[in-house]
């Protein structure tokens, strides 16, 4: 019976020793908190806050509290790290418990005036990538969550996602105190060229005709400066006819042309005349000639092979073939 009952005790004996040992392994060292809180309490004291802050992370890690998490974004706003200071204030105010004491109360509404200030002081931004991809921000890794934005320095970002040998990136300029979106897309993967059939022809690189023409651009051209120089002439005689104009009025007596049976009035009328046929048909010809030379620098850099070129003003029309 001893016997039986040693046998059966054995096996429990052996699995509640192991479950303590994996626990006190999984444990924390008795007393590493309070060491490192006496140590973050001593660097602050010391004017040490950067290394405060570090120690405050190590308690982080052995529990994750709101105490330490309070404490680093409460120290990154302290040593200006803005983008940390919004990211640990945020997640403290998550698990922050309601206040019970004045002291709690006071110590909770600085925490939430301090995430006031950092979010003014720093940029947000929202980044939409593929599932799956890799999402860096000016080289440093973040993680993306849908519901909430990435803290950062303001200035100009540059994201980039990775995914598959494929990469998507993007500059974004992102104000003080202001969120802004990104979206990543990856470009589409060129489609596999087919293989021509046996015996065909391979096809040709330019097209037929797609190359211009020198005779074309220069006929444009000069075509273009004859109608420029012609318009230019033209409207050098509207301008003498309207002196001519100006010259019969005054001739007429100090009434000018106020009555119009007179030689010099008669003149004045015509030269008038004169004067709006010059200017309209200079201004139809600088038009032209602007038309027929943007034709030709369209022909020029981008070719299409047969293009047809239509220009009118004031009556005159000009049909060309490229």
């Amino acid at each position: 019976m001893h016997r039986n009952l040693r046998h059966a005790v054995a096996p429990a004996l052996i699995s509640a020793i192991l479950s303590t040992a994996a626990t006190a392994m999984a444990a924390p060292p008795f007393g590493a908190r309070e060491r490192l809180v006496a140590q973050a309490h001593t660097a602050v004291e010391e004017g040490r806050l950067a290394d405060a802050r570090d120690v405050w992370l190590s308690v982080w890690r052995l529990e994750r509290s709101q105490v330490a998490a309070c404490n680093v974004g409460a120290l990154s706003f302290r040593i200006g790290d803005m983008p940390a200071a919004v990211r640990w204030l945020s997640l403290c105010k998550e698990i922050m418990r309601a206040p019970r004491t004045p002291e709690e109360r006071a110590l909770h509404e600085s925490r939430l005036v301090d995430l006031a200030r950092a979010r003014q002081l720093a940029g947000e931004l929202r980044v939409h990538a593929p599932a799956g991809a890799t999402v860096t921000i000016d080289g440093v890794p973040v993680e993306i969550e849908a519901d909430r934005p990435v803290p950062v320095e303001p200035g100009r970002r540059v994201v980039r996602a990775v995914l598959g040998g494929r990469t998507a990136e993007a500059e974004i300029e992102v104000p003080r105190g202001e969120a802004r979106e990104v979206t990543l897309v990856f470009p589409a993967e060129p489609e596999p060229k087919r293989a021509a059939p046996a015996g065909a022809a391979p096809a040709s690189p330019v097209p037929p005709g797609a190359t211009p023409r020198p005779a074309v651009i220069v006929g444009g051209v000069g075509l273009s400066a004859t109608f420029a120089a012609l318009g230019g002439v033209l409207l050098v005689g509207s301008e003498k006819r309207e002196e001519a104009v100006i010259a019969s009025a005054r001739s007429a007596g100090p009434n000018g042309c106020f009555r119009m049976r007179q030689p010099m009035c008669q003149e004045a009328l015509s030269a008038h005349e004169d004067m709006r046929t010059l200017r309209a048909f200079g201004v139809a010809g600088l038009i032209t000639g602007g038309a027929v030379l943007a034709a030709t620098l369209g022909y020029t850099f981008y070719p299409r092979g047969q293009a047809e070129v239509r220009v009118s003003s004031q009556g005159i029309t000009f049909t060309g073939v490229f």
